[in-house]
């Protein structure tokens, strides 16, 4: 996971075992927050990563918008709404993700916080 152990050094997260697949999601509280998501954002569109590095980025980016939203911060939020513009803009590079969070067929209450956000951009799409 050499793209995870890049990310890590480049924002200076911490490295430890957390170079698995899950990752992301292991991530503690203290790097989710919107502060935070700024950065990731900021990195998917200011370095010049391949691919694989910022569909990672843009992983972190989705289940910390998740987090934000469940916790009750409004899905209209400045920086959420600006790193979902940039999943718009590179919706090919990353649509199993936005089909993951989209959750299609799925109850909305069964569903995760972000599911409504993803549909609605995956609607734009067609």
């Amino acid at each position: 996971m050499n793209e995870i152990k890049k990310i890590c050094s480049d924002l200076g997260l911490p490295t430890g075992d957390r170079f698995t697949q899950d990752w992301a999601y292991e991530l503690s509280d203290e790097y989710r927050t919107k502060e935070w998501l700024v950065k990731y954002t900021e990195a998917y569109l200011n370095n010049n990563y391949p691919l694989a590095i910022k569909s990672e980025l843009m992983t972190l980016c989705l289940d910390v918008i998740n987090d934000l939203i469940s916790s009750g911060v409004s899905p209209s939020n400045e920086e959420i709404i600006k790193t979902l513009n940039v999943l718009q803009d590179n919706y090919k590079n990353h649509i199993d993700l936005i089909n993951y969070w989209a959750s299609e067929g799925e109850p909305l209450e069964d569903c995760f916080a972000l599911t409504p956000e993803m549909r609605m951009l995956k609607s734009k799409l067609r």
